[in-house]
């Protein structure tokens, strides 16, 4: 059977990944209370503290990123060569204040695939989806822009950024596979805090999707079972215009949402338009889900595949145990965002 999952007295109990074997236990455990203390910060009685000065520490400490970072407007000769560049005229729903560009293009300094495997050229990009460092009205430090304050148009841009960018990369006769994919957050393997995506080419498919691919020539109507069972279990957040978003129980980390165009198969540099924004919009609302949350996704796609992403947070503690994970027994009810 292709998927297999308990019920026990009308409640999700357990299910296992269809990809993978790993299994996912839904219980109480995340009710569990942190034993470590809180650490205050407390400024000394006898010596005021000097706000004034601290307030110009803050704007010096925030101005410095922003001048040593190779990703902000002003440092472009910092990256390697530019392959694009989008305005926020051309988008008209994305807002860059005074920079020159909205949206840029280049290869990344550190391919993430060696060149020798490519025939010899950097197939590894780097695509920053806005020339802002900090979210509008930053104050310290640790206030960054992520994806889900970005215009939905602006958006729909960058995932059509990427696929210009996969298309050069797909012009290479040894680039076989295309990845798109995105970290957000120290904690998720950012290095660079700018907002960011990478598109990587391979000279081999990528495992994950090979195997996504293995398992459904086996079991072709796992998708459609898949869809069911999430709607039923009401882990379903949207479906418009043959994409949907939905929770995902199985993923490869315990909080993960999927966005699949079930009939969309094939490379996404193939797929029509409209698809594509329809796709972007719901990927965008799942990011919008998380907020600024440390998040990965990957979109996978090719011949035999469904066009789908996968997005992982890494959010719940006491998740993993012996290959399995954990989630909390009443997520359902807490999956969708309140309406403002």
């Amino acid at each position: 059977m292709p998927l297999e999952y308990g019920v026990a007295e009308g409640r999700l109990v357990w299910i296992r990944n269809p990809f993978t074997g790993a299994v996912t236990y839904f219980t109480e455990i995340h009710k569990k209370r942190s034993g470590f203390a809180s650490r205050l910060q407390v400024a000394p009685a006898s010596q005021p503290p000097d706000w004034e000065a601290a307030e110009a520490a803050r704007l010096a400490e925030l101005e410095a990123a922003q001048r040593d970072c190779p990703f902000c407007p002003g440092n472009e000769s910092l990256t390697t060569a530019e392959l694009l560049r989008v305005t926020a005229r051309e988008v008209g729903g994305g807002s860059s204040g005074d920079a020159p560009w909205l949206i840029r293009a280049f290869r990344n300094l550190y391919p993430r695939v060696p060149e020798i495997c490519t025939g010899g050229r950097n197939e590894s990009y780097v695509v920053v989806e806005d020339p802002r460092h900090f979210a509008d009205g930053a104050r310290h430090n640790d206030e960054l822009l992520y994806t889900a304050l970005l215009p939905r148009a602006q958006f729909r841009a960058v995932l059509k950024a990427d696929i210009a960018v996969a298309r050069l990369a797909y012009e290479n006769p040894a680039v076989r596979a295309v990845l798109m994919r995105k970290n957000q957050g120290r904690e998720s393997g950012a290095s660079q805090p700018h907002l960011h995506n990478q598109v990587i080419g391979c000279e081999r498919e990528f495992p994950p999707v090979e195997q996504e691919r293995q398992t459904l020539a086996r079991e072709p109507r796992l998708w459609g079972d898949i869809l069911d069972f999430v709607e039923a279990q009401g882990f379903l957040v949207a479906a418009r215009d043959g994409a949907v978003l939905y929770f995902c129980p199985f993923g490869v980390f315990p909080r993960s949402y999927e966005v699949v165009c079930p009939e969309a198969v094939g490379r996404i540099t193939e797929l029509p338009e409209a698809l594509i924004d329809t796709f972007a919009d719901l990927l965008h609302e799942a990011l919008g889900i998380l907020c600024p949350l440390p998040l990965d996704y990957e979109v996978h796609d090719g011949p035999g595949v469904p066009l789908h992403a996968h997005v992982c947070a890494r959010h719940y503690p006491y998740s993993n145990l012996g290959g399995t994970l954990n989630l909390p027994a009443d997520l359902a009810l807490t999956l969708r965002p309140p309406r403002v």
